[in-house]
Order: structure tokens, then C-alpha cells, then sequence
């Protein structure tokens, strides 16, 4: 590095440091020999190698747990070769897991130290170490001529899932077998030409021996040549009669199904099979999933298919009788006219499978298929296995698919049937959406509940809401149902998720990041409170979140904003206990409040809603563009936006990306969307800001009718209370931007202007 680069490198270290650090007397006696990691960054930064190796030595020999495995990764990265090496090899002695054992033999193969990665990796599970991890084995193998290559790579082709890592290491498997293909085939071109002499000099002894007195042995039999047997004559076969690869094909089958290449794939099974035959094996559960996928999209006779399966669950083991049952499942459902035989199929899948994640995707598949047949079925098979579901979250999809169902079709003691009578094992979100549904139902008269009396059953649902780990959204529609305007127990209901604190392991974890912020290094810190986010107290998030934000409002880089959201918005996610009011409030900023506050004063819209409306659609990124071409921090269509411009009279030339231009010409759109609203409704609006006006008209006049004709007392401005409207949306995503403003624009309501989230609740939806 240049003098001159050196210069810019460490104007740039000083520019941050005194820019977004706390300010400290001295970082380094607060971080004591934890400093050393720190000045080795900044030695680094600025291009003294040698002062950078010595402190991260010092830090290494001296520091807290996690500061002294950062050293370590960071002297794999610097210095000499020799130096490089010996340093991945002293981390991955040092720390017995898979992320140090990969670090260090990403360096070590980058010197091509293959024999020291062979070495080191000796004890990988072809099943569930990193796929990564091994492939710089099988690299290393293969570039040391290893024989076990062969043998490591198919064991791991067929063990799981493909991924990218094992298509880049079928290169090398083609590469090493062509080459032996060339070996085998100069080695037969030498044999054919030895085959060929042999030939001549067998005929000219013949002629000889024929013109001989003695034709015959003793015995009477014809007499032996004299030439000795070609050297390597029975390896060349054995070599010739591999040439067609069983395992080759194999994989060549596995990567027609990854690539969704399925007829190429059906057209080669019965070859897979019989491989299998041959080798008298039972074939690998992972093909025999590709055996499935394959007939399940590239057959003809869906039906005759799924008979097939079913005889062949018939003679399999459970473990693989699940695939045959499952894929026999998925047949019939697609032949279209065997709905008991599908549902039989899957339930026969469910009782063959231990494996958790087999048994939470068919029963996914056989749930969303009794969708389209009885909703008295899908309650059944909730009663019978919704208790056993493992990951609750995996069926959340499902749950709102349901609740779509039982609304729409007016099934409302169905609905709560299946949050009450099913037991079933809901995710946190799905239990408090059926609870505060139910709720509403049985105070609309719409599902009787119990024997209970009505209003003892609605504030028993609506205080499971408020007391579970339910979403923001569910809780203040239920603070806004109770009525409840006590400040202390809206806090506790807020910022209690649950009465057991969470238990940090920090190990250094919070007292890294806060190094990085104390001297000058904000580019590391969202990338390692991701990595360690479980080891990192509320109160070091907040401090971090607030060091961020000030570095935004330094340095004008709205990444920093955007960080410091996301960080606190998975703390709160994450967090069982205690919410601290400043992590909300981290979690629903203000960024942009000068912009933001002069808009809604200038086009009469609440800051709260606008707030909530740039928080759901931007998360605060005045850079980011949906894939519809929705642009900035309101998120607005090209035409959209210079339509509102030309109502403006803003310049034809604006930015669409510029803040101020950006929340303007949004929030201007949404107040015109307001005041085109049936009774000036916020909530109409912000669907129609999502879906379009038209969508929003369409739905209305939909429900209004459907509503009537139940008899049941209207309600404006949609017919069906408003709650309600929301959850029947057709249109998931406006579903879902309805629950996430609302929620927002309660809390900032809360947070800032001590608004009852009852209150903001019922001037935006009613």
C-alpha cells in the first residue's frame, strides 16, 4: 500500500471513529486486553501488517472467549504463507466445530495444502456436515489422486439434498473419470496392438508345429504356445466392464431431478432400479424421493403411477414405505378423482415416518389438499395429529389459507372449533389470530362458543391474546376490545411476552460489539450481532441500535437507519421476556421526522399513520425497489408518482429516491386516497394504497352483499366489521400490510404521542 493510500486509508478510520463512536476518554482502558483486537483492526486498516499480527496475537493469548476467536480468524488472513497456514491449523485444533474447521480450510486450500485438509477433516458425516466443509475434502482428495474420492463423493451425492457445492464437485468427478477413461483406452489401444502380434506369431507357430513330426502332447492334446500371458490382461477387463458407471448414472439421475429436467429423469428409472438390483442394495431414500418427484411430474398415467407406489410401499421398510406412500399421495391427488385414496395414502405416510420434517410436510400437503374437499375432514386430521406437529411456524401458511375457508363460506363454529376442540400445536402468531377471531366471532353472534356465558368466553379469548406471545397487531386489537386505557397494563400486555426472562450466554458477544462502536468500526456490527444475536443482551442490542442511528445521522448513510431496524426488530422477535420501551422504540423510529412531520401537516394525515405506512412498505430504505418497480421510502409506482407530482407542481426532473420529494408525493397519495373513501376511511385507504382503489371498491360491494344476505346487522363502511373485512381479504399481501400499519401506527401512537392503542385502533378501522 502506497504512502498516499495509507493516508486516505486512515482519514477514513478517523472520520468514523469521530464520527459515530462513543465518546470515551479511553476505549482502551475501558476494553483492557480486549483492545488489542481493536487497534489490530485499525493497524490493519491503515496497511502496518506487522503492528496488526501483533496485537492480534496479544488479543489471541489474552482476550475475553470471543474476542481471542476473532484473533484467530483473523491471523488465518494475514502475514506470511507459512504464518497463514500455521495459523488455520492452530484454529481449527483450537475450536472444535464446523465453522472454525471450514474457515481454516478455506485458507489452507487456498495455499493448496490438501493434505493437511484431508487430514483435518477425517471424521466428516456425509449426511449433515457442512456441505462446503465437504466439499474441500473431496477437492483435496482428488487433487492428491486419493482413492476414497470415489467412494466420499457418491456416499454424499446420494445423502442428501443437491446443492451447488456438489454440482461444483461433480466437475472434478467427471474430470478424474474421463481421465481414467483416457487411461483405460490408451491401455486398450496397447493391449489390442500386443493382441495383434500375439496373433502373427500364434499363426506362424502353428504353421510351424503342423510341418513338425510331433503335432500332439503325449496325452493327445494339442500342444501349448510359448507365449507368456499379456501383463495386466485381466485389470484391462475389469477396467473395460466399468465403463457403463452405475454411480454416474445415479447422479446424472439426481441431476436431471434438480434441475427439473423430469422427463429425462422417468425415462431413466428403471435403470436406477436396477442398479440397485444388482448391487442387491435398497435404494438410498434420497433417490427413491427423486424417483417420485420425477413420476409425480413427467407421467402420463397419474393414476396407474400411484398403484405402482402403493405396491411397492407394500414390500419396503417404513422408512422407505413413507416416500412410496407419499409420492402414491401426491399421484392420486393430481389424477383427480380418488380423494379417498389420497387422503388414505397420506395417513398411511404419516404413521410410517419418525423423521419430524417428513412428518410436518405430509401432513402440510395432506391439510392443504382437504382444503379443496371438507372442512369437517381438515378438523378431524387436526384432532387426530395437529398435536404432534413439530415446527408449528411451517403451517402458518396453512392456518390463514383455513381461516380464508371458514370465514369466507360463513363456517364460524368451525373456525372456532379448530382454535378450541383440535389441540392443535399452533405457532405463537396462528394461536393469537384464532383466539382474537374466535373472540370477535362469538361477541358477533356469529359462533355460539361453549356453554358458557358469551361475553365470559370473548374476554377469555381476548386475554389468551394479550397474556400469549401473539403478534403486535392481534394484542392492541385486543386492548382496543377490553377497552383497556390503564397505562400500566397496556405496558405489561406491550413489553411482557413472557413472565421467564431470557437466559444470555454472552460470552463476550455484547462487549465485541460495543468495541467495534467505541473505536470506529459501525461496517462490522450487523453482520456479527447476526452470527451471535442469541448471546446478546436487550441492553447491548439498545446501545448498538442507538450507536447505529447516530451514525446515519453523521455520516448521512441510511444503510445505518435500516441496520439498526432490523436489529431491533429481531430482538423483539426473539425476545421472551421484557421489552424495554427503548427497544420499541428502536423497533418503530422516527427516521425522517422532519420530512415525514412537514408532509402530514401539509396534506392533513396523522404522523403516525404515515410513520407506520413508510416503516411496512420500506422498512425506512429510501434506496430499495420492489420487484413491481415500486421505488424510495413510500414505495411509489413511476406513473403513480408523476401523476402526484404533477399535482404538485413538482418539477418533471425529480428524484424518485429523494426523502423529502418521496414522502411528499406519498403521502399526498394517500390523503387523496382517504378522501375517496367510503366515510373517509384510513384503513380503505391504505388497502387501496396497496391493492388499488378499484380492488378495494370491488371487495366492498362483495362483502356488502354477502353480509346481507346472513341477516346479521351491518357495519360500515364494508358491511362486516371491519376486523373481520381484513381477514377476508382475497389478497394475502393487503391482508398482511393491514395487519402490519395498524399495529405500527398503534404503537408510534403509544410510543409518542401517548395515544391508547384502543383509540388509534378505532380511528383507522371504524
Amino acid at each position: 500500500m502506497n504512502d498516499m493510500k495509507k493516508v486516505l486509508v486512515s482519514c477514513l478510520a478517523l472520520v468514523l471513529f469521530s464520527a459515530c463512536a462513543r465518546v470515551q476518554n479511553s476505549p482502551q482502558k475501558k476494553f483492557g486486553d480486549d483492545s488489542n483486537y481493536f487497534l489490530a483492526l485499525q493497524a490493519s486498516q491503515e496497511g502496518n501488517e506487522k503492528d496488526a499480527i501483533r496485537y492480534f496475537k496479544a488479543a489471541q493469548k489474552n482476550g475475553s472467549e470471543i474476542i481471542k476467536r476473532r484473533a484467530a480468524e483473523s491471523l488465518t488472513l494475514i502475514g506470511s504463507v507459512p504464518k497463514r497456514i500455521e495459523a488455520a491449523e492452530n484454529l481449527a485444533k483450537n475450536y472444535d466445530d464446523e465453522n472454525a474447521l471450514l474457515t481454516a480450510c478455506r485458507e489452507l486450500f487456498s495455499h493448496n495444502e490438501f493434505l493437511k485438509i484431508i487430514n483435518l477433516t477425517e471424521n466428516l458425516n456425509p449426511h449433515d456436515s457442512k456441505n462446503e466443509l465437504i466439499k474441500l475434502r473431496l477437492l483435496s482428495l482428488a487433487q492428491k489422486k486419493d482413492g476414497r474420492f470415489d467412494e466420499e463423493f457418491f456416499r454424499w451425492f446420494v445423502a442428501r439434498p443437491l446443492s451447488s457445492e456438489h454440482l461444483e464437485t461433480y466437475a472434478t468427478y467427471i474430470a478424474r473419470l474421463n481421465e481414467k477413461n483416457q487411461n483405460i483406452q490408451e491401455e486398450s489401444e496397447k493391449f489390442q496392438k500386443n493382441l495383434n502380434k500375439r496373433s502373427l506369431l500364434e499363426s506362424q507357430l502353428s504353421l510351424d508345429e503342423v510341418s513338425s513330426a510331433s503335432t500332439q502332447n503325449d496325452d493327445g492334446t494339442p500342444p501349448q504356445l510359448s507365449i507368456a500371458p499379456e501383463e495386466g490382461f485381466e485389470e484391462l477387463f475389469d477396467a473395460l466392464s466399468q465403463a457403463e458407471n452405475p454411480e454416474k448414472s445415479i447422479m446424472e439421475f439426481r441431476i436431471a431431478v434438480f434441475h427439473r429436467a423430469y422427463k429425462i429423469a422417468l425415462a431413466q428409472i428403471e435403470k436406477i432400479q436396477k442398479i440397485y438390483e444388482n448391487r442387491d442394495e435398497e435404494i438410498d431414500s434420497q433417490i427413491f424421493s427423486d424417483i417420485g418427484k420425477a413420476t409425480l411430474y413427467a407421467t402420463n398415467d397419474f393414476f396407474a403411477s400411484a398403484r405402482k407406489f402403493d405396491k411397492m410401499a407394500e414390500k419396503l421398510p417404513p422408512e422407505k414405505a413413507y416416500f412410496a406412500h407419499f409420492y402414491a399421495a401426491r399421484l392420486y391427488d393430481k389424477a383427480g378423482r380418488y380423494p379417498k385414496q389420497t387422503v388414505s395414502s397420506f395417513r398411511s405416510a404419516l404413521e410410517d415416518t419418525k423423521d419430524p420434517l417428513q412428518f410436518d410436510n405430509c401432513l402440510w400437503y395432506l391439510l392443504n389438499f382437504l382444503l379443496r374437499s371438507s372442512t369437517d375432514e381438515i378438523i378431524s386430521t387436526l384432532t387426530n395429529y395437529g398435536s404432534k406437529i413439530h415446527d408449528s411456524e411451517y403451517f402458518d401458511d396453512f392456518f390463514e389459507s383455513l381461516s380464508i375457508l371458514l370465514l369466507s363460506s360463513h363456517r364460524w363454529q368451525d373456525f372456532y372449533k379448530v382454535w378450541k376442540e383440535t389441540n392443535s400445536n399452533f405457532s405463537d402468531y396462528t394461536a393469537g389470530k384464532y383466539a382474537y377471531i374466535s373472540g370477535r366471532l362469538i361477541e358477533e353472534g356469529l359462533a355460539k362458543g361453549d356453554e358458557d356465558l358469551k361475553t365470559r368466553q370473548t374476554v377469555e379469548a381476548f386475554t389468551k391474546v394479550l397474556n400469549g406471545k401473539s403478534s403486535l397487531y392481534y394484542k392492541v386489537l385486543a386492548l382496543e376490545r377490553l377497552n383497556v386505557t390503564d397505562k400500566s397494563l397496556i405496558d405489561s400486555y406491550l413489553f411482557n411476552k413472557n413472565e421467564e426472562e431470557d437466559k444470555i450466554d454472552d460470552k463476550g458477544a455484547g462487549q465485541l460489539l460495543k468495541g467495534y462502536a467505541a473505536f470506529g468500526f459501525p461496517e462490522r456490527i450487523y453482520g456479527e450481532w447476526i452470527s451471535n444475536r442469541k448471546n446478546i443482551s436487550n441492553s447491548d442490542t439498545i446501545e448498538i441500535c442507538d450507536f447505529l442511528t447516530k451514525c446515519a445521522e453523521s455520516n448521512k448513510e441510511s444503510t445505518y437507519n435500516v441496520q439498526s431496524l432490523r436489529v431491533a426488530s429481531r430482538a423483539f422477535e426473539q425476545t421472551n421476556g421484557r421489552i424495554a420501551e427503548e427497544l420499541l422504540k428502536l423497533n418503530f423510529p422516527r427516521f425522517y421526522k422532519t420530512e415525514i412531520e412537514g408532509a402530514c401537516a401539509e396534506f392533513g394525515l396523522p404522523t403516525y399513520l404515515v410513520y407506520a405506512m413508510i416503516r411496512s412498505e420500506s422498512f425506512f430504505d429510501p434506496t430499495v425497489t420492489s420487484k413491481a418497480g415500486a421505488s424510495g421510502l413510500t414505495q411509489l409506482m413511476e406513473t403513480t408518482a408523476e401523476d402526484e407530482a404533477k399535482k404538485l407542481k413538482i418539477n418533471d426532473n425529480f428524484d424518485i429516491f429523494d426523502p423529502l420529494t418521496n414522502i411528499r408525493l406519498g403521502t399526498h397519495y394517500l390523503s387523496s386516497l382517504v378522501n375517496r373513501t367510503d366515510d373517509n376511511n384510513e384503513l380503505l385507504a391504505l388497502y387501496a394504497y396497496n391493492a388499488g382503489l378499484t380492488n378495494v371498491r370491488n371487495w366492498i360491494k362483495r362483502f356488502r352483499s354477502d353480509w346481507a344476505a346472513t341477516g346479521k346487522a351491518s357495519h360500515k363502511p364494508a358491511g362486516i366489521s371491519m376486523d373481520l373485512f381484513l381477514e377476508s381479504l382475497p389478497f394475502a399481501e393487503t391482508r398482511e400490510y393491514g395487519r402490519k400499519v395498524v399495529s405500527a401506527a398503534a404503537l408510534y401512537a403509544y410510543l409518542y404521542d401517548e395515544k391508547l392503542p384502543g383509540d388509534t385502533v378505532r380511528e383507522i378501522m371504524y
